[in-house]
């Protein structure tokens, strides 16, 4: 299925807990509904996209280029930032942060996985509403 050209991005929604605080966990789950469909029309469908926990999220793109992937999560953040949430009377701006790393960079998928998880705290830690590439590249 996957040879060791492909990605590992690990997406989290930025303030997630203040969404479900603010307007009841009924709002969360459209939210994450929402941002995973949202994942899945941008998502290939011979690549992996699945919720891990909560409200994060984990891709396994495929690519031949790294280029690639940067398009793809570049689509996503766009895509998010041009939707806007409505549950009820509320709308709601959605934000994501991201950590992505190429696993032909790393000895077995579950260091892939660490590194993302890692660089997707940096991403959060920074600020958020930013997406980290194990190569140097912030989005």
């Amino acid at each position: 299925m996957f040879n060791g050209d492909y990605a590992v991005v690990f997406y989290d929604i930025d303030h997630f807990k203040n969404i479900n605080d603010k307007y009841g966990h009924n709002c969360g789950d459209a939210v994450l509904k929402s941002f995973a469909g949202i994942l899945k029309n941008l998502t290939r469908k011979e690549d992996v996209i699945a919720r891990y926990g909560g409200e994060e999220f984990i891709a396994l793109i495929n690519y031949q280029d790294e280029i690639e992937v940067e398009r793809y999560v570049k689509r996503v953040k766009k895509a998010l930032s041009n939707s806007n949430f409505i549950y009820k009377e509320a709308n709601i701006k959605l934000k994501f942060s991201a950590g992505v790393t190429y696993r032909n960079k790393y000895n077995s998928f579950q260091e892939a996985k660490k590194r993302a998880d890692e660089l997707l705290y940096e991403a959060k830690h920074k600020g958020r509403d930013r997406i980290i590439l194990d190569n140097g590249t912030e989005i």
